[in-house]
């Protein structure tokens, strides 16, 4: 399908890419720009900025960069297409679809995450409809009314009920005519295998059944609010298991999922901290009683993944158990995050007796949840004060001796080695002290039980996939990787690295200062050219900048004016990622030389066409000396060193071996 351009532009112009971004990333004012640590890579210190007057992102640590279009597909694994109804949406602006050379997309050709992103919505739906039903939704909202959830709460979270039959959802897909496939692929329908799954109940249809029946629904939602999975909370007592969820699918993924986050983010970002509970009901509980930066992990204790995610939105997590064996152990698990991650793990144990439904609900239990979370220890060090317990609590050497091996084969196996120098150096301080152990015993001792490279796991990528790809993302990669490739005959001639990179920036920064004005295309060069005579898009060398250049040269070739936001645009629509990152980068590498001010662009603009056409002359210089020494060498005659002679040498080869490029140049 096919949009207006000029929507295309409306929908940018009416976003602002400071709130996009700051709803996903904590961003902090920095001069007259933003920054944050960028979610396209592993980034330790802030190093993307966003610059509200130009409407663009850039990091300069992965190179990832772009406008709002290029950040949501990048950030959401959006297609252009979705990238553009997601702002529309957002900006309250109706899509007009005009009709182009390609066809209406049908729901045949629609990606498997599109499918079961479509099946979920309309699931959820059909859920919530359910729940207002007099018959089928009485006795979900008969529970809803006795663990005291408020409707807003419903609301918020969008809870729903399935219908105590086999057949309530099938029946809804059938009578809408929608894709049943879909549904199938998202799990809320399964495959009937014969007989009945469940002893005396009525009989499903033929062909599928309902995945989810009689439960409370909970839908599950990503970051910014799209459904990607279900959870069923049984209504009836002999039900088993208790909770059901969706399996996972190719946009749920249940070990980087937290439930909540879509109403817990902008609290989170707020307050720096992420709180994390163990149950729907836990997260609904306190976000009715205000403490909104709650949420839950679906099953599982906190896993890397999880804290990836939320280290974009939280300096710190706050993991609360309850006071048992379960929430200790989870609470040891949790310690494997803190070594490993870039986010401080701290713990908080609920009283004796309380989860965090009950202690909201308590007279005067809102502060103290509060004084709870304010208290939280962080993670090692809640575990060095149960290993301190344990081993004073021992009364032999034996005893000790057998505690410290067991701690120390632990913290190895969690990944102390995979801690940075400072963090490491301060666990073994801590072990030290608490085995009364030298330090370099407990180091020697902890090398030991470390995993070797050939048993340890494989770490998991850091980047997000790519829109429409299963695959992990690939690194980033630098432009002049593509250069080095194609002149590697030139490199081995004489030029190095260095020289190459100063013209690729020379590059940028003449298509910067050319996007920065437009005019500086018809600028007079030295050499009494004008700019767009002179740089043909085969003046440039790096092969990246080259197919960059030739958009730009031919717009304005065309009379077309070039803007950032509009060339952005363009390239993410052509899901063009590589372009757009050189576009930004060129942005910045003339703000750079100019320092923001537009009337010193033909300056920069001029001495780096000066830089791009030097480049062409060394190179041929070079190749025609390796030509002269090569026939001096073809007839036995020895090389000159005297350059004065040389150039007289190559004026005669020119003469005698006229070319219409060069002699072109020497006349100008």
């Amino acid at each position: 399908m096919a949009y207006n351009d000029d929507q295309k532009i409306q929908i940018q112009q009416a976003t602002d890419i400071v709130r996009l971004i700051g709803e996903q990333v904590a961003l902090r004012p920095k001069g007259k720009e933003f920054a944050g640590l960028c979610p396209f890579h592993d980034d330790k210190t802030p190093s993307m900025f966003v610059s509200p007057q130009k409407q663009i992102f850039k990091c300069f640590s992965c190179g990832a960069g772009g406008d709002a279009y290029r950040f949501v597909m990048d950030y959401h694994k959006m297609s252009f297409p979705e990238a553009m109804k997601f702002l529309a949406d957002r900006a309250g602006i109706e899509l007009l679809r005009v009709s182009g050379s390609g066809s209406r997309v049908s729901g045949e050709e629609k990606s498997q995450r599109d499918r079961i992103a479509d099946a979920n919505e309309k699931a959820v739906g059909f859920f919530r409809a359910c729940l207002k039903h007099p018959e089928h939704g009485r006795v979900a909202r008969d529970y809803i009314a006795k663990r005291g959830i408020s409707d807003e709460m419903v609301a918020v979270f969008q809870l729903g009920v399935a219908p105590d039959r086999w057949d309530g959802l099938m029946t809804m897909i059938a009578s809408k005519g929608w894709d049943s496939r879909a549904f199938a692929e998202a799990g809320l329908i399964k495959q009937r295998r014969g007989g009945n799954p469940e002893p005396g109940a009525r009989s499903p249809r033929p062909g599928h059944y309902d995945a989810l029946r009689h439960r409370l629904v909970f839908p599950i939602f990503d970051a910014i609010g799209r459904p990607i999975a279900f959870g069923g909370r049984k209504l009836r007592e002999e039900d088993e298991p208790k909770y059901l969820n969706s399996p996972e699918t190719a946009l749920f993924n249940k070990s980087a999922t937290l439930y909540g986050l879509h109403a817990a983010k902008k609290p989170i970002i707020d307050a720096k901290t992420a709180v994390i509970v163990e149950g729907y009901t836990d997260v609904i509980a306190c976000h009715q009683a205000g403490a909104t930066n709650v949420v839950a992990t679906l099953g599982t204790a906190l896993t890397p993944q999880h804290a990836r995610e939320l280290r974009k939105y939280a300096e710190k997590v706050v993991l609360v158990f309850d006071a048992d064996t379960a929430g200790q152990k989870a609470a040891d698990r949790a310690v494997e995050v803190f070594l490993t991650g870039d986010v401080d793990v701290a713990i908080a144990v609920l009283p004796q007796g309380e989860d965090p439904d009950s202690l909201m609900k308590r007279d005067g239990g809102s502060e103290q949840w509060h004084e709870l979370i304010d208290a939280a220890e962080d993670a090692l060090g809640y575990l060095f004060a149960r290993m301190g317990e344990q081993l004073d609590a021992s009364g032999t050497l034996t005893g000790r001796e057998r505690l410290t091996q067991e701690y120390l084969t632990r913290l190895a196996g969690m990944g102390l080695h995979r801690a940075g120098t400072i963090r490491r150096s301060l666990v073994v301080q801590q072990l030290a002290s608490l085995t009364r152990l030298s330090e370099q015993q407990v180091a020697a001792q902890l090398k030991t039980r470390a995993p070797s490279p050939s048993t340890a796991p494989t770490p998991q990528p850091v980047s997000p996939e790519p829109p429409g790809s299963s695959a992990p993302d690939e690194p980033h990669t630098s432009p002049f990787n593509d250069l080095y490739e194609s002149d590697a005959e030139t490199l081995a001639e004489g030029e190095n690295r260095h020289k190459l990179k100063a013209v690729a920036l020379a590059e940028r920064q003449l298509m910067g200062g050319l996007m920065m004005d437009n005019a500086l295309f018809h600028h007079v060069l030295a050499d009494g050219r004008e700019l767009d005579e002179a740089m043909m898009p085969g003046e440039f060398v790096t092969p990246v900048h080259r197919r960059l250049y030739e958009r730009i040269h031919q717009r304005l070739s065309e009379g077309e004016s070039v803007t950032l936001a509009g060339l952005l645009t363009d390239l993410a629509a052509g899901n063009e990622q590589e372009l757009a990152r050189i576009a930004t980068q060129c942005d910045a590498d003339i703000e750079r030389a100019t320092l923001g001010r537009a009337d010193r662009a033909a300056g920069v603009v001029s001495s780096a066409a000066e830089a791009i056409a030097g480049h062409h002359r060394d190179r041929e210089y070079r190749e025609n000396r390796a030509r002269l020494a090569r026939t001096h060498e073809q007839q036995d005659q020895p090389p000159t060193t005297d350059r004065a002679a040389l150039l007289r040498q190559l004026v005669e080869h020119r003469k005698a071996n006229p070319s219409p490029v060069r002699i072109a140049r020497t006349a100008t």
